[in-house]
């Protein structure tokens, strides 16, 4: 029941992201996911923008299970143009980036490429995709990481797949709380749920500042959590695993 209810506190906060409006570039898995409920939310009209160069103009009729899964947003659809033209010419003028976070360390860089030496690495991870180049033009990034393992967020990511670009606002959701990264990063926002001791130890460890004005955040509403639990409900259809997990602890 807990794990649910945070994963769905997590989304409804990552969702409020969009909301505050513009153009949004949005990345596959948690971002996704985020982009799909923040339409059922309140807040400041906005346009999402996939990779592969759709652009999406409400709510889709299924969560998409990847950038080029256009039946499941064609009731919405339009084009931004090609892949090139969205990660290469458009990418410093969206308003934020919205990109998974697998392993992210306290400089907003993260790593979806491997585990071990690149000659024989003991896991490989998905890849970058185009995270690489819209990452490295955002003007601000956003990074989701709902899962429950502290050990992804850490001091030195041991490959590079992706990192911001110099000057550029980066800010790490969690399910716990908000933090902004870079040479000085810092806690910006607290939530108030079991393991957040936890989580202030780690990112300590880390070097994060986490003595400043900390936010408490914003609880989620009945409302708001209930349109999450559809989203999840919906995307566990249509093979999240992370859905899937998370509707099971309900």
């Amino acid at each position: 029941m807990r794990d649910g209810h945070e994963v769905a506190a997590f989304l409804v906060r990552a969702a409020r992201e969009f909301r505050r409006g513009g153009w949004v570039f949005t990345g596959f898995h948690w971002p996704v996911l985020a982009g799909q409920l923040a339409y059922e939310l309140a807040g400041e009209p906005f346009t999402q923008v996939f990779e592969a160069g759709g652009s999406v103009h409400g709510p889709a009729a299924a969560v998409p299970t990847s950038t080029t899964d256009y039946p499941a947003y064609a009731d919405v659809l339009g084009f931004a143009g090609s892949t090139a033209d969205v990660l290469l010419a458009m990418g410093r003028r969206f308003d934020r980036v919205v990109l998974d976070a697998g392993n992210v360390d306290v400089r907003g860089r993260v790593n979806s490429s491997m585990i071990g030496p690149a000659d024989a690495p003991r896991v490989r991870l998905p890849g970058g995709g185009g995270a690489p180049d819209i990452a490295a033009r955002a003007r601000e990034l956003v990074w989701l990481s709902g899962g429950d393992d502290l050990r992804r967020l850490q001091r030195q990511v041991e490959h590079v797949t992706a990192a911001p670009r110099p000057g550029a606002l980066v800010r790490l959701h969690t399910r716990w709380g908000i933090a902004r990264l870079g040479d000085a990063p810092v806690l910006e926002e607290l939530a108030d749920l079991p393991g957040t001791d936890t989580y202030l130890r780690h990112l300590e460890s880390l070097g994060v500042r986490t003595d400043g004005a900390v936010r408490r955040r914003t609880p989620a509403s009945p409302a708001e959590l209930a349109a999450a639990r559809r989203v999840l409900r919906a995307a566990a259809e249509r093979g999240y695993q992370v859905a899937r997990r998370a509707l099971a602890d309900e």
